[in-house]
């Protein structure tokens, strides 16, 4: 049988692959268990499967490190950070839809200004409405409360009067209600336009700075 010569390419390429197995072969795995006690072997012990692998040529020189399963208290503090930064970047979209809404409907800071007054000045007017209607109310009120007080007790007369006096009384309770609701209503607006007014200056500012490269 003819022999078929082998190239010195093929042998080296043998030659390679052979050592490449022989150094994979030869990896070890070492990690340290909860009690910390360290174990050696081709595959990680079963007692570090809580621990961190690393992993050793076969010259005892580390080539990998496997990081230790997260525990649920660190999972539980990924997914709340996780939680944190989704709402950050969430409140921080709604923030920069707020500034973009603020800048196109103010042209200059007196408009909010402006604004603010026209709508208090609306409100005082609403007010000073229901406390002209009050007046009159309470003066009625007192009228029957004296007129009740001399009438015969038990009579007809007495028995309508407490009726018209439960009614004016919840007319007026009503009439105070609105107008303390106009009164919060008022500091509301008071208390959004100086936030705007402060937002509106921080965002001017920052739009000068960056323009000037400051």
């Amino acid at each position: 049988m003819k022999k078929i010569p082998i190239s010195l390419a093929v042998i080296a390429a043998l030659g390679l692959a052979v050592a490449t197995f022989t150094v994979e072969a030869a990896k070890i795995k070492k990690c340290k268990d909860a009690e910390g006690k360290w174990h050696y072997g081709d595959q990680a012990a079963e007692e570090c499967e809580r621990s961190k692998v690393i992993e050793l040529s076969g010259q005892g020189v580390k080539t990998k490190v496997i990081r230790a399963p997260a525990t649920e208290e660190e999972l539980a503090a990924r997914e709340l950070e996780k939680a944190e930064m989704e709402a950050a970047k969430k409140r921080a979209a709604e923030q920069a839809k707020i500034d973009r809404q603020l800048l196109a409907t103010y042209g200059h800071e007196d408009d909010i200004i402006y604004i603010r007054d026209r709508k208090l000045v609306q409100i005082d007017s609403t007010i000073a409405a229901a406390t002209a209607t009050l007046k009159p109310l309470r003066a009625a009120l007192a009228r029957m409360e004296k007129d009740a007080a001399a009438a015969k007790a038990g009579s007809q007369a007495a028995k309508d009067l407490q009726v018209q006096i439960i009614k004016t009384k919840q007319q007026i309770a009503r009439h105070e209600t609105a107008m303390a609701a106009k009164r919060q209503e008022q500091e509301a607006i008071r208390a959004q336009a100086e936030a705007d007014l402060k937002r509106y200056r921080e965002l001017k500012r920052q739009s000068v700075t960056d323009v000037s490269g400051g």
